[in-house]
């Protein structure tokens, strides 16, 4: 004897359109937001190392106690310079003066990374987007995303500390906060520390024997990849927390709204359970007609959250072009499970009805 299986649990869940798009379009959302937060964590993790990782330093000599660059209190005698270019294998030494400031454009305060460097020298500005770099100490080179989300351009003077500055280029920029190229000196009479530096960044063959070199004559040295690590631990600290928890809150109200939807839909015919139950359905059959309600909610919500992120993303980065989110093979493979899981988890309120279920009580109930 054949028997035919009918889809129950496929048709239930078509059988309200409205009801069913509307918790496709939670899942989106919840799915969206998931996908929002780990492309915006993905670029951090892309550009909070951006000066690092374009520079072309190998070693940094700090102020004892420093462990960062971006924030860092930092302090050198000038002459550092000179000292570690008077050590054997060191093939380039240039000092930068780095903290962070406000800058007042078209009256508006914006927070900024000033780093000031010596002109002919590394430390400065890698890719310029247009214009030139500074020659003199009034002139400042600003990053691309803080020129194009404020309206900046070329020749325009911005105030930086009380001081007028003329910006004469733009340059690839970093993660949220801008950076601010000037001079070494400008920087210099901005914070009112002559005679001092930040950083002495190095450039050599083999850093392993040059910080050896170095720490043994007192330095405190770090390498571009400590330096980067501890820069992506102190904005993790700042970040990592508050997006763990809206992940969370988004993965659960996804999951709830997926198990009201089955819930529902399964509550308003108790009765055909009821008499599919009679007939001789097992519990794994149930659990299967319940499982399948559910998933189809989620991979409805897949495709809407795809759709969603793609339009928040380009609103986010339109509006502020600062917040870089990036989409990876890892976050989107996370984001699809998590919406599988979503599914599981949600049909079991509902499975645990429909076994539990009397066929005789939900027919007279019905």
């Amino acid at each position: 004897m054949t028997t035919t299986r009918v889809p129950l649990g496929r048709r239930n869940a078509l059988a309200e359109p409205r009801r069913l798009l509307a918790a496709v379009g939670g899942v989106g959302l919840a799915l969206m937001l998931i996908l929002l937060l780990d492309g915006l964590w993905a670029g951090i993790e892309t550009n909070i190392t951006t000066y690092e990782d374009n520079v072309g330093a190998d070693l940094y000599v700090a102020q004892p106690g420093a462990r960062n660059f971006i924030g860092a209190v930092s302090r050198l005698p000038a002459d550092t310079v000179a000292t570690v270019r008077a050590v054997p294998d060191v093939e380039w030494a240039a000092p930068v003066r780095s903290f962070l400031s406000i800058v007042s454009v078209h009256d508006r305060k914006v927070p900024a990374n000033v780093i000031g460097y010596t002109p002919g020298e590394p430390g400065g500005p890698w890719e310029l987007r247009s214009g030139r770099t500074p020659t003199s100490d009034d002139e400042i080179v600003v990053g691309s995303t803080l020129a194009r989300q404020h309206g900046v351009r070329v020749g325009e003077q911005l105030t930086l500390l009380g001081t007028r500055f003329t910006v004469v280029g733009t340059t690839t920029d970093a993660f949220m906060v801008s950076f601010v190229f000037m001079t070494h000196d400008a920087a210099d009479v901005l914070v009112r520390s002559p005679g001092t530096t930040s950083f002495v960044l190095i450039g050599t063959a083999d850093p392993t024997a040059v910080r050896a070199r170095l720490e043994a004559s007192g330095l405190t040295v770090l390498d571009r990849d400590t330096l980067a690590r501890n820069d992506l631990g102190l904005v993790a600290r700042a970040y990592k927390v508050p997006l763990t928890v809206m992940r969370g809150v988004a993965f659960a109200v996804g999951s709830l709204v997926i198990a009201l939807t089955t819930y529902s839909a399964i509550a308003e015919r108790t009765r055909e359970y009821g008499i599919v139950k009679a007939i001789g359905a097992r519990g794994r059959d149930l659990i299967r007609i319940a499982l399948q309600q559910s998933m189809i909610v989620s991979l409805g919500g897949m495709v809407a959250g795809g759709l969603l992120y793609v339009a928040g993303r380009a609103v986010i980065v339109a509006a502020r072009p600062q917040f870089a989110i990036v989409a990876t093979p890892g976050n989107v493979g996370r984001a699809l499970l998590a919406t599988v899981l979503m599914g599981l988890i949600a049909s079991v309120v509902p499975a645990r009805r429909l076994i539990r279920l009397e066929p005789a009580t939900a027919y007279r109930g019905g």
